[in-house]
């Protein structure tokens, strides 16, 4: 009689060590990622940097037409190897590549010189602009605290503890939202536990959070704004509303693409909150919401730049008349694909990328995965996420259309066995893609390997040469070598412990499945097929 409750407890404390193991795994990798990423090398990290240092240095609000990097960025910028897309961009930059054919005694005396640039060259503007000024301030102010705390520290060291302190609590935040997302949408628990880890296996997790930017708080918002929505949705009252208008708020304050969630959480408060009478106070409750948090920093915008968002193309006149004239003239299935492939693996700064094929597979998998979704029943909840989702994506085509038309650049209910295969093939290939990324990819790449990528070339290198491994990954990477190498370890280790308890919860959740179905009488072992 005692047995159920036995597996029960079995059953829970099995799902505590893998969310343990979960919470490692995401701070190993938030950890080693900052470490092992360049200074500067995050997406227009310099510039993010420079926004925050402009409020540290109590220097007020920027105003996007006007604002400045300091003279610490800019001599940082000029010093610290870049790629060659960022040189492209400033031809004053030393790509990678020239970089490593220096002596080494070079090389450490420019990781010096970035660690001596004077500590009063803050306080000092340079000539360059900073394109990211026109942003929401909310990310930007959170990290602005650490960095004038530590503003008598050396620059690279600062950068890194930002670095740091921005994957964390990005992590978190995301950790904790995509459990709520998952319960909302009834998931069970061996799922919930894939859907994290491939979540936090994906490298554009960590090239998105572990580097100085506002992404840090927008993606983990994003996806409590969907929550508070899904919530909103399923019973209308002021009581769910509010957080979600407040969480929208945030978003707002975070980053602009949020506009396109308005509509989204209006027309929730519209369609439920039953009578005419409270559907009318669903909306004015959640306009009266939004309006107050974050309008004035749109209202800001517009009697600054005359446009809302204050992005550079917008200022710059290309308005919705100009984006619909365009959108026709973009090769869609090249930006789709492009962008399907970038929002899977991108080697951060430099746009290395991934082996196609194994790209192509993940894509196959999660469209196969994608396509049993659509051919099974919806509930209200999932509906939500469709119209979310279908709101993002034209944000996404919409800014997609300005930047082509500002630069004139294009590109920017089955069987639950199959369910269960699908579950297993991705969590393993999601492994296996942040495990080559850093022992294949990331690693070779800063400590200035220009061959192959092959198993034979990779070995070779790590076998045969790696003191010279060692000492130019120690002259780009931003943390010290032995620690990345140890943390990178660490990463894998917990990689093939998740996937083993990852498989084996989604084998027993399709083996109670299977048994709940099965007649009373048919022998307990026989769910064991699988």
């Amino acid at each position: 009689m005692q047995r159920p409750n036995h597996a029960c407890r079995s059953k829970r404390t099995t799902t505590s060590t893998v969310r343990r193991l979960l919470l490692a795994y995401a701070a190993l990798n938030a950890v080693l990622y900052s470490m092992l990423l360049p200074l500067w090398e995050g997406f227009d990290e310099p510039f993010h940097f420079g926004y925050v240092q402009q409020l540290a240095n109590g220097q007020g609000l920027p105003d996007a037409r006007t604002a400045r990097l300091s003279r610490e960025v800019w001599e940082a910028i000029l010093h610290a190897p870049a790629s060659d897309p960022v040189k492209a961009n400033l031809p004053q930059v030393v790509t990678y590549s020239e970089y490593f054919s220096w002596p080494p005694e070079r090389r450490t005396g420019v990781q010096r010189s970035l660690r001596d640039i004077p500590r009063d060259y803050r306080w000092q503007l340079s000539n360059a602009g900073n394109y990211e000024a026109h942003h929401p301030p909310l990310a930007y102010l959170a990290l602005a605290i650490p960095e004038r705390l530590l503003a008598g520290i050396p620059l690279p060291p600062r950068v890194l503890i930002l670095r740091i302190v921005a994957a964390l609590a990005g992590a978190f935040l995301l950790f904790t939202a995509t459990v709520a997302l998952c319960s909302q949408l009834s998931i069970g628990e061996a799922h919930q536990n894939v859907v994290l880890f491939c979540v936090l296996s994906s490298q554009m997790t960590w090239a998105t959070l572990a580097h100085v930017t506002n992404d840090w708080l927008a993606v983990p918002l994003a996806v409590w704004t969907l929550v508070f929505m899904i919530r909103a949705a399923s019973s209308p009252a002021p009581a769910n509303l509010v957080p979600a208008s407040l969480i929208l708020s945030a978003g707002l304050l975070t980053k602009a693409y949020f506009l396109a969630l308005v509509p989204v959480l209006s027309g929730i408060a519209v369609i439920g909150g039953g009578s005419r009478r409270g559907k009318l106070r669903g909306f004015l409750t959640q306009a009266a919401i939004i309006a107050i948090c974050a309008a004035p920093w749109y209202i800001r915008n517009y009697r600054l730049y005359g446009v809302l968002t204050g992005m550079q193309e917008a200022r710059a006149g290309v308005g919705p008349s100009k984006v619909l004239g365009a959108a026709f003239a973009l090769d869609w299935r090249r930006v789709v694909a492009g962008s399907i492939r970038a929002a899977l693996w991108t080697a951060n700064n430099t746009f290395h990328s991934f082996s196609l094929g194994t790209m192509n597979l993940v894509v196959a998998v999660c469209t196969a995965a994608f396509l049993l979704w659509v051919f099974s029943r919806h509930t209200l909840r999932e509906r939500v996420v469709m119209a979310y989702c279908a709101a993002f994506a034209l944000a996404i085509a919409y800014a997609t259309v300005m930047v082509y038309v500002g630069t004139g650049n294009p590109l920017s209910t089955p069987s639950a066995w199959y369910a269960q295969v699908l579950a297993i093939s991705i969590a393993l290939l999601f492994g296996y893609v942040l495990a080559v990324t850093y022992v294949f990819k990331l690693i070779p790449l800063y400590a200035g390997h220009a061959g192959r990528g092959s198993l034979k070339d990779i070995a070779a290198l790590y076998l045969g040469r790696f003191h010279l491994l060692s000492a130019n990954l120690d002259s780009a990477a931003i943390g010290p070598t032995p620690l990345i190498l140890a943390l990178t370890f660490g990463v894998i280790l917990l990689i093939l412990t998740l996937e083993i308890l990852l498989v084996r919860g989604i084998l027993a959740s399709g083996a109670r499945s299977s048994s709940y179905s099965e007649p009373a009488s048919k022998p307990s072992g026989s769910a064991r097929r699988y």
